[in-house]
């Protein structure tokens, strides 16, 4: 979601206010509900956003490397005559194994609680938005048909 620089501090603030009240249920509910409907829904689009929960993208290299690595090494058995080639393949087999075991090894384990933490923080934000948000659709509702 793009905001606007002049947006950008009223909105960075009103986060920063609710992100301060998503501990509390009741301090959460309080707050948003005392913010406009359209701020509303752009808080829900902006806490709605993708998080890496898993390490998905670290599974995702090491698929990549080792697909590219076996691919690497069809290529050395054969073309095994060609000396360029196959020294080519070699230095590239060799930087894919580098960067295999660099991913493979690296430990992603701490930043990945903090995103879950901050994900299952930002679920509950937008799951009270989605309910004051109904709540208030439907009284719009009421209101535009009696």
């Amino acid at each position: 979601m793009k905001i606007s620089k002049s947006e950008h501090m009223k909105f960075s603030q009103l986060f920063s206010t609710i992100e301060k009240h998503a501990d509390d249920e009741n301090m959460l509910n309080q707050a948003l509900k005392e913010i406009p409907l359209e701020d509303l829904e752009h808080l829900k689009a902006y806490l709605s956003g993708t998080m890496s929960l898993t390490p998905y993208s670290h599974i995702k290299s090491i698929f990549m490397y080792s697909f590219v690595g076996m691919s690497v090494i069809y290529l050395i058995f054969l073309y095994q005559t060609n000396t360029l080639l196959s020294f080519t393949a070699i230095i590239l087999l060799l930087v894919v194994e580098f960067r295999l075991f660099q991913v493979a090894y690296s430990s992603p384990i701490h930043t990945h609680v903090v995103l879950a933490h901050r994900r299952q923080k930002y679920d509950r934000i937008v799951q009270v938005i989605e309910t004051i948000l109904k709540k208030r659709y439907l009284k719009e509702l009421k209101k535009c048909c009696h």
